[in-house]
């Protein structure tokens, strides 16, 4: 998504849907921005995020690193508080920008192994110290300091297979919100378990044609060094005039093309708005662009599918009446290609006229059936027997849900629309 407020334009990418959160909040020339990788379910990082939106709305963006740890340790505990299940990591970024034209000022907030960048305008990664170069340090089991505090309170770090590193033999990053299991031992304190969501934070400075990026571990599980990352989208971003989208959708794919097998989540934050790609204003409606079917015998796929639906605010069976009517408007106009015909044989023989509740009724058993077949698919896969879909190439699958959906619109002093994925 493209969102202007402020001086900031800011992108994501996530073709991927599963346990991501984001938290865009803006104030003026001020921007809290961050990721949220969940694990061991959706509940945490969604919650979570919720309610990082809803404190940075209350109180305002924490002015110091005291206000930033309390704020991000006090959501944890209201989150153990409830009893649910999951974890979740929060690479986060405070981005002030002076009215003086003075260079910008980040505040980097940290906890897991999702990452925090600064790249100059021609791609050259600008070092924090971090891992890899990056304005981050993962927080994993294995790193020194990392093992300390943990062995120091009642946790312990095993090798497990592939040579990764645990805490407790399970877990495999040592900082994040959540992972009440993990956080039994120790002192009494939110700081002194095995397992804490007490923020590492850094302080940088950057020029306004800098930007910052913010990605999950899914970016960097691959083959895929910070540097190369921030070489691609800046020179995407400079191909095409600043589309900050345009450069997150790439990064993913390039994460996937590279080997990455994990949730992939891009964010790109410039520190003045795009020249000719423009950006949209926060609230303008998204039009949805249903995505090809092809693929809907697949689990995977649906469940892909329906979150991208849900994004869009339609249903599945809706996304699919609409996929069939353009289709066929593309076949009665003689304009359908050898895939057209394929999806529309997929689909079947849609019964009713168009918007009659008969024709919606049959979509709405078509998409049910779709569902259905694919819940049965992942149980199968789950007690061993195997699914023949799921030899479906990851990379084709990302592209054709990449665009289903764009943002439309502008916002006051944009030029030009963005886009959503």
């Amino acid at each position: 998504m493209t969102r202007p407020l402020g001086h900031f334009t800011i992108a994501d990418g996530r073709p991927r849907i599963a346990v991501l959160a984001d938290v865009v909040h803006l104030s003026g020339t001020t921007g809290y921005f961050g990721i949220l990788d969940g694990h061991g379910g959706a509940e945490c990082s969604e919650w979570c995020a919720k309610r990082l939106h809803e404190t940075l709305q209350t109180i305002g963006v924490p002015p110091n690193d005291a206000a930033a740890k309390k704020m991000v340790l006090d959501i944890d505990q209201a989150f153990l508080d409830t009893s649910l299940p999951s974890g979740s990591t929060a690479a986060m970024c405070i981005v002030r920008t002076p009215k003086d034209g003075a260079k910008c000022q980040l505040h980097v907030i940290n906890a897991g192994d999702s990452r925090v960048l600064l790249s100059r305008a021609d791609g050259t990664i600008v070092n924090g110290g971090g891992t890899d170069g990056g304005l981050t340090t993962d927080h994993k089991p294995n790193h020194p300091s990392e093992r300390e505090r943990i062995e120091k309170n009642g946790g312990t770090v095993q090798e497990a297979a592939g040579g990764v590193h645990r805490v407790n033999g399970d877990l495999a990053v040592s900082r994040g919100f959540g992972d009440a299991n993990y956080k039994k031992t120790g002192g009494p304190r939110l700081e002194d378990r095995p397992v804490t969501a007490d923020p590492e934070m850094g302080h940088f400075e950057c020029d306004w044609t800098d930007f910052v990026m913010i990605v999950c571990d899914g970016v960097s599980e691959g083959s895929f060094p910070n540097a190369e990352v921030c070489r691609l989208a800046a020179r995407l971003l400079q191909e095409t005039g600043g589309d900050a989208a345009k450069a997150c959708e790439a990064v993913c794919m390039r994460a996937v093309e590279t080997g990455s097998k994990d949730n992939i989540s891009c964010m790109i934050v410039l520190m003045g708005a795009a020249e000719s790609t423009g950006p949209i204003a926060l609230g303008k409606r998204c039009e949805f662009h249903p995505g090809s079917l092809l693929g809907s015998d697949n689990s995977s796929f649906v469940k892909a599918y329906v979150a991208m639906c849900e994004l869009g605010g339609v249903s599945f069976s809706e996304a699919a009446e609409m996929r069939y009517e353009l289709l066929l408007a593309r076949s009665e106009a003689g304009q359908a290609e050898e895939e057209d015909h394929a999806e529309l044989g997929l689909i079947g023989n849609p019964v009713g006229t168009k918007g009659s509740d008969q024709r919606k009724a049959w979509f709405d058993e078509w998409a049910t059936k779709c569902q259905e077949r694919g819940n049965s698919e992942s149980q199968a896969d789950e007690e061993g027997e195997g699914n023949p879909g799921d030899a479906m190439e990851q990379l084709a699958m990302m592209k054709m849900l990449l665009g289903m959906m764009q943002a439309q619109g502008q916002g006051p002093g944009a030029a030009g629309g963005g886009s959503r994925n």
